[in-house]
């Protein structure tokens, strides 16, 4: 069983953060986004959830409400573009920035957005949120 497999069938392998300088997700947008509550060092916090899709399949990306901001500046352009959302800022850092832009790769554009097609179902949005959700009680 692969590593994403185990990390699945242990609950979150559906759900994916920028948590590092540099880290980087290159994506498709796939769904609406949703409101998550939770608690983050102790306090209530609000983030957002962005249900996209990467090479691995389906991720519901789990950011601050600034980025999802940036995403929608895009939303014209989600059915035909993959985007490139970079983290700049250390682990843990609230004023961390995240650039957001379009993937100028078109061979990798066509990749994510068959995928996409071909495996993303509404109902997986429901299953991710569920398990956002649980990691976010902390």
């Amino acid at each position: 069983m692969s590593w994403k497999a185990k990390i699945k069938e242990m609950g979150g392998g559906d759900v994916t953060f920028l948590s590092s300088d540099g880290e980087c997700l290159v994506c498709v947008i796939v769904d609406d986004p949703v409101v998550l509550k939770g608690k983050y060092k102790g306090k209530e916090s609000e983030r957002v959830g962005c249900p996209v899709v990467t090479d691995e399949g389906f991720l519901l990306f789990i950011t601050g409400k600034r980025v999802a901001r940036k995403i929608s500046k895009f939303e014209e352009r989600f059915k035909e573009a993959a985007f490139m959302i970079v983290r700049h800022g250390v682990e843990d850092d609230v004023n961390s920035t995240y650039a957001v832009s379009i993937l100028p790769d078109k061979e990798k554009t066509e990749q994510l957005l068959a995928i996409a097609k071909k495996d993303y179902k509404p109902a997986m949005l429901k299953d991710a949120v569920a398990a956002a959700e649980e990691i976010m009680k902390g």
